[in-house]
């Protein structure tokens, strides 16, 4: 009997994200793009699970290997019914791993982060930072920042709430802790269908600053080229460029994507052309918030999870200017 050589089946080999190659930092190069798991959480209640996300996301992403497979290089855009070579993903797509936060003080945890992102980014590489609970947001801005600013880009999640026209401190905002500690300014932020309608003086102070808030109804009605210039706009500001998709921003009548769903939010198809058309400018880093697989319906091969590695693969193409343009050609 021959050797089976490919495909692996689902629970064989090694478990790296999209069966993409193991690496370390020292493998990265300019334009490479590298996946981190960062299993951290703040919880200790009965809903906690967001440390178990990047375990669970690289679970279901097996199912997508043949994108990285170099003997499997003509997948199909369903949405434009048009074959794209994905051969080169193989030598442009890396798995670092987790980094080891688990049983570490938040202190020492954020230190990890810091410097392990920042090694990262030091080698012009863009990073894919699977979560982990929104606690990590804040020690990999940092780390991409180094002691200046970012601008920054969130889909879904919470808005920092405003009292007499200040920000006020929410714990649950990470955006207010960042726009507080000078690392993000308000006129480099743009928040994209967030998960709550933000207070009238937070978007007078938010427009007031030229920055920009659009609900999923309005982004809806925009075409991938218009999506694609705000992070034009604020690559052009030659400043880092990170993005946070909260999975708040994913319409909850599709699965059980959070233990506090929201309604009326973006579509996969909708979430897929907004990621895609963001990546199409240069990005430091994209952080991934929100998701728990511990809740009902969010087992390995549940809708939920095989929705967020969908969108994950069309902004891991974009990015890798795989499918630039048959992404800013629609209507």
């Amino acid at each position: 009997m021959p050797l089976r050589n490919a495909p692996l089946p689902r629970m064989a080999g090694h478990l790296s994200f999209m069966r993409s190659v193991r690496a370390k930092v020292e493998d990265l190069s300019p334009g490479t793009l590298a996946i981190i798991g960062v299993p951290m959480e703040g919880s200790k209640n009965l809903q906690s699970g967001a440390r178990f996300s990047p375990l669970s996301i690289r679970e279901t992403s097996v199912y997508f290997g043949w994108y990285a497979n170099p003997q499997f290089s003509n997948p199909i855009n369903i949405d434009e019914q048009e074959v794209f070579d994905t051969s080169s993903i193989n030598e442009r797509l890396f798995d670092l791993g987790d980094i080891p936060v688990l049983g570490q003080t938040r202190s020492k945890a954020e230190e990890l982060i810091n410097h392990a992102i920042a090694q990262v980014y030091s080698r012009n590489a863009t990073s894919i930072v699977l979560g982990g609970d929104s606690s990590i947001i804040a020690p990999v801005s940092r780390a991409i920042a180094n002691g200046k600013s970012v601008a920054y880009i969130q889909i879904g999640g919470k808005t920092p709430g405003t009292s007499d026209t200040k920000l006020d401190h929410q714990a649950s905002s990470p955006l207010y802790s960042l726009l507080a500690s000078g690392e993000v300014k308000l006129a480099d932020t743009c928040i994209l269908a967030p998960a709550e309608n933000p207070s009238v003086e937070f978007l007078t102070e938010l427009s007031g600053a030229g920055a920009k808030i659009l609900s999923s109804s309005q982004l809806k009605d925009m075409s991938s080229k218009e999506i694609a210039d705000l992070s034009h706009t604020l690559s052009n500001k030659e400043v880092p460029v990170i993005i946070n998709l909260d999975l708040s921003s994913v319409s909850s009548e599709l699965h059980g994507m959070s233990d506090q769903p929201v309604f009326n939010g973006m579509s996969l198809k909708l979430l897929r052309r907004v990621l895609a058309a963001l990546a199409s400018a240069p990005i430091a880093t994209l952080i991934l918030t929100g998701h728990n697989p511990t809740i009902n319906g969010l087992s390995v091969v549940k809708t939920g999870q095989r929705l967020i590695v969908t969108a994950l693969v069309g902004y891991i193409c974009s990015r890798l200017g795989l499918m630039n343009d048959v992404n800013l050609n629609d209507n």
